[in-house]
């Protein structure tokens, strides 16, 4: 009869056996959902053209808006739980599982409910307008049926991986993404449902991965029961505030996108847009895999800290940073050498202009990969440890405040073409704030170890 398996001790087992068993399951969900995100993106692209590319961008501004409020309590509650399971306060982590699940249901049934009503307000306030408004309002009025259970998935997600399945998570995803890429499939290129049918396809996949991560709460392994509870202002706070910087990143990213889509439309139209469209699917898959590394990072961290294990932090932070250096370098090679390629795979009989255009803006976005991956782990630590002010004022810079200035600044003072080089120039420049930080946090561990090893040796007796 095989021996059952002995639970993983994040304060105990081998740093890189841990590092590994939360490693794999996130890093290939992430892998299946980038796959899916690339199969939703061409399947729009040779269903309905430019004009679908440019009009989903539109819309995605809003849609960042209301999943940056999940992933904020979702990763924010997981974060806080691990810590405090790292201390071995369990029930104090229940507690914040049931809090984070009572709120994002609150936050997204009321956010469907206002959707609902004001949908034509919201399309022409995101810029979409002519041709573009109907196939955009297809889109948002499909998925937003399923924003709520879409956002608890996401918020499940953390805290599953974190109470010890991240193989769950993984299997969710990869559920999640098959019935997708066959749902966009059948509505797009059988039924011809167009953008409706898109929105209808990643709504459907998504409650599948609620489903598929339900499972996880019937086994009796699982530390963390499946209640609602009357949120209190304590709980909801520390997440709230530990969460804060997912918010400030993903949020900065909708707010990014939107001033993109505005100037870029004044500036060149539907054509800019769509190559906009491309290059930013393309940095989110890298990105996507980016998260799943630092999926691995956190709870390892967290707990860590929790346990006071410093030298267990460090060397998971190297691991994490040498694989995050490795990817990006790998698709910052692609992207700067077959460019043309890249854009060609996602639309059918793209335009010579597109093709030109897109050869430069994917060489731009390349060469900000390892930049990017380097300042979302930095934010992951700080975020892992409760150091909200840091992971904040990195994740505000990043995301919001440079990219910004970027659009509005580079036409003006270069060119329209150098438009496209906001995003390098702000991870560039954020960057050096990261190896600021990660000299510091890596100092301060170490100092730390040495005072414990020299208040852990024994005072010699004197004879």
């Amino acid at each position: 009869m095989p021996q059952p398996i002995a639970p993983l001790n994040l304060g105990q087992d081998p740093v890189r056996k841990c590092f590994r068993h939360f490693l794999m399951p996130a890093i290939t969900g992430m892998v299946i959902k980038s796959l899916y995100i690339v199969a939703d993106i061409m399947f729009i692209g040779h269903s309905m053209g430019e004009q679908g590319l440019a009009a989903i961008n539109l819309v995605l501004p809003y849609f960042s808006f209301m999943f940056a409020v999940a992933m904020m309590i979702g990763v924010g509650g997981a974060a806080v739980m691990s810590i405090r399971f790292g201390e071995g306060n369990k029930e104090e982590g229940q507690k914040l599982f049931q809090q984070a699940l009572t709120l994002v249901t609150l936050v997204m049934v009321s956010l469907t409910l206002a959707t609902m009503i004001w949908a034509d307000e919201i399309i022409m306030a995101f810029g979409a307008q002519g041709e573009l408004a109907p196939m955009a309002k297809d889109y948002v009025i499909a998925l937003t049926w399923f924003a709520t259970p879409y956002a608890i998935g996401w918020v499940l997600s953390n805290f599953v991986r974190n109470d010890g399945n991240p193989s769950l998570v993984m299997k969710a995803m990869i559920a999640s993404a098959t019935l997708n890429v066959f749902l966009d499939w059948l509505f797009m290129m059988v039924f011809h449902w167009g953008m409706f049918g898109a929105g209808l396809a990643t709504g459907l996949a998504q409650l599948a991965m609620a489903g598929v991560q339900l499972l996880h709460f019937r086994g009796g392994s699982a530390n963390l029961k499946l209640r609602f509870a009357w949120l209190r202002m304590q709980e909801i706070k520390l997440i709230l505030m530990t969460g804060l910087p997912t918010l400030f990143m993903e949020a900065s990213v909708g707010i990014v996108i939107l001033v993109s889509n505005w100037i870029l439309l004044s500036l060149g139209g539907a054509l800019y847009l769509s190559v906009y469209t491309v290059v930013l699917n393309c940095m989110w898959l890298l990105g996507l895999l980016v998260y799943g590394v630092c999926q691995a990072v956190q709870p390892l961290v967290s707990f860590n800290h929790g346990a006071r294990q410093h030298n267990r932090i460090l060397e998971t932070l190297n691991l994490g940073l040498v694989l995050i250096v490795i990817l990006c370098a790998g698709f910052a090679t692609v992207a700067v050498l077959f460019p043309g390629q890249v854009v060609s795979a996602f639309v059918a009989n793209p335009s010579p202009e597109m093709i030109e255009l897109g050869r430069w803006a994917m060489r731009l976005y390349g060469f900000a990969a390892i930049p990017m991956g380097i300042n979302i782990l930095m934010m992951t630590v700080y975020q892992s440890t409760a150091r909200a002010k840091a992971s904040s004022l990195l994740s505000l810079l990043r995301s919001l405040v440079f990219p910004v200035a970027g659009l509005l600044l580079l036409p003006l003072a270069i060119d329209n073409t150098f438009v496209w080089a906001n995003v390098l120039i702000a991870d560039l420049l954020v960057l050096q704030s990261s190896v600021f930080l990660l000299r510091n946090y890596r100092s301060r561990l170490k100092k730390e170890m040495q005072e414990k090893s020299s208040d852990d040796i024994p005072l010699t007796p004197a004879f």
